[in-house]
């Protein structure tokens, strides 16, 4: 197999995208539309006429060092390809990582399982919570935990009501203002990024908003999804304090799996290492289903850090 490195403006965008799409493990962040608005900076290796693309996302913030790094938002890249997940394929595309890049941190799509055989490439598996909605939802429900039951129940009570209404901004405002009372941090990479990434989904047909509001039509929780081919991502979320006083977001969840029940699609949760973020789509039936991060540190030894 013939690869190549190509810098972001040699990519034939079309040809690019096309593997992405043609994939069977296609991920809407490996298309060059997210890559561009999440990434400070991108190269792709390229197999062959496009048969394979693997995103190199990378900056030099580091005393002007490159490094590949996850973009925020971007949850999974690594190999695209028609041409199968084979140990021999996955190797070379690893081996033709330029030499320059002298850190590394990327994660890499649940499909890439065959890394964990290749004794030179050391990875750690990361949860992802996936929910087949391929079932009447009466079967989906009887899979939630009676925490969650009991929450939705609570929402009924509460009269809460569902809406696709609110404006990107104050949509990513109100999340970030959740964040920063939770303690946690929503840098403003991440904050600017989450606005691109919204109005390009919203642009192209492939997000939209859920919320639900309380009787004095205030938001208590609200999620903005990607859809992804038969796969809806949950992208972003938050909960405001007496929107957890109502089950407002189990509640919200719910709503949305009534109504895409019986269909061939399934929810990717972005599943969290954090044991009750887990505990929370566990309880809706999703299964884990891992993906893969890799770290390479050859830094010089004066600013070498654990990765």
């Amino acid at each position: 197999m013939n690869i190549r490195l190509l810098h972001r403006d040699e990519i034939d965008l079309p040809r690019w995208n096309g593997c992405v799409h043609y994939a069977p493990n296609s991920l809407i962040y490996g298309y060059a539309w997210y890559l561009d608005n999440v990434a400070d900076n991108w190269w792709g290796l390229v197999e062959d006429d496009y048969q394979s693309v693997f995103p190199l996302p990378w900056n030099d913030k580091l005393f002007g060092i490159k490094r590949l790094y996850q973009p925020p938002l971007c949850q999974q890249l690594g190999l695209f390809t028609v041409n199968g997940f084979s140990e021999a394929r996955i190797q070379a595309f690893l081996q033709a990582i330029p030499k320059e890049f002298k850190h590394s941190q990327l994660a890499f799509n649940d499909s890439m399982s065959a890394i964990q055989r290749l004794p030179d490439y050391k990875v750690q598996e990361r949860p992802n919570y996936l929910l087949p909605l391929n079932q009447p939802y009466e079967k989906l429900y009887e899979n939630y935990s009676s925490n969650h039951k009991r929450n939705i129940k609570k929402g009924e009570k509460a009269n809460l009501f569902a809406t696709s209404s609110i404006k990107p901004e104050d949509f990513v405002a109100q999340l970030e203002q959740e964040m920063l009372r939770k303690g946690e941090q929503f840098p403003q990479a991440t904050y600017h990024a989450a606005l691109r990434i919204i109005y390009n989904a919203l642009h192209r047909g492939q997000g939209f908003f859920m919320l639900c509001l309380n009787e004095q039509k205030e938001v208590c929780a609200a999620v903005f999804w990607l859809l992804n081919g038969a796969r809806y991502i949950n992208l972003l979320n938050y909960t405001t304090p007496a929107g957890k006083e109502v089950g407002a977001m189990p509640y919200l969840m719910d709503l949305f799996i009534q109504g895409q029940a019986n269909k061939p699609m399934f929810i990717d949760f972005e599943g969290s290492s954090i044991p009750g973020i887990a505990r929370f789509y566990e309880g809706f039936g999703a299964e884990n289903m891992p993906f893969y991060q890799w770290t390479e540190n050859r830094l010089p030894w004066w600013i070498r850090w654990k990765g």
